[in-house]
């Protein structure tokens, strides 16, 4: 007799339903296993690492950046991007030309032997030696302070002094604030200047009453004060900021 395997009885119990089954369901086709592992390998992405910069193109690169060739043109002739190029000329110390405009203040205060033979104004003679670093940040010392304060209460404005200094306007206004410089809050400002050396318009009496130069014990540094301060204010802005963290015993 033949009997089904549903049909057996065993002494160990009933034989389980799923006996009875085709064996396709527990077992993957070879061919379904190679698809799956094939379109795994398809969708995952190729790992870019970054090309080495070679002598040529460093080269190449340290002879155009500092010129006035555009970052987007460098980076097309390496063919590499403009971020790229930019890193690799800061890891270079490299550092792009002066703007058109801080040309323009750079060739105003190398004419300033020829304007100061037109005028004999004393302080006419100081703008061509303002003091930068060699990256062309200010260096705000009393020579450059005193620059500021000449330019400051003959009523000439932020944007004019930032333009004629090669400076920016944030920078001015900063400085200025710490200097200690009196508002000029209902005065009229000067945007260009009448004449061709600034220094040669008078300066405002008002103003020039109210900033008296004293050098701060901390910095020191000039600053100027209103003479109604003088009893009470004794050091800089910087100065006083310095005396307070040292109060509160934060000496960095």
């Amino acid at each position: 007799m033949q009997a089904s395997i549903a049909e057996m009885k065993f002494r160990t119990g009933p034989i389980p339903p799923w006996i009875s089954l085709p064996a396709k369901k527990f077992f993957r086709h070879s061919s379904a296993l190679k698809e799956l592992t094939t379109s795994k390998e398809i969708s995952l992405k190729l790992t870019t690492t970054r090309r080495l910069w070679s002598q040529q193109e460093t080269t190449l690169l340290t002879k155009f950046y500092p010129t006035d060739t555009a970052i987007k043109v460098i980076a097309e002739r390496l063919g590499r991007s403009p971020q790229a190029v930019a890193n690799k000329a800061k890891r270079l110390g490299l550092r792009r030309p002066l703007t058109l405009k801080r040309q323009r203040a750079a060739q105003a205060r190398k004419n300033v032997d020829i304007v100061n033979e037109r005028h004999n104004s004393p302080a006419s003679a100081i703008p061509g030696v303002f003091p930068k670093t060699a990256s062309g940040r200010a260096i705000w010392n009393t020579q450059s302070l005193h620059l500021l304060a000449d330019l400051w209460k003959r009523l000439y404005s932020p944007a004019f002094i930032a333009e004629y200094f090669g400076l920016k306007y944030n920078t001015v206004c900063m400085a200025a604030k710490r200097a200690g410089l009196p508002s000029r809050a209902g005065f009229t400002l000067l945007r260009t200047s009448p004449t061709e050396n600034p220094f040669a318009v008078a300066e405002n009496a008002t103003l020039a009453s109210q900033m008296i130069a004293r050098t701060c014990g901390i910095t020191n540094t000039v600053f100027f004060q209103h003479p109604k301060d003088r009893r009470q204010q004794h050091y800089s802005y910087l100065g006083s900021r310095l005396v307070e963290r040292r109060a509160s015993g934060c000496f960095h």
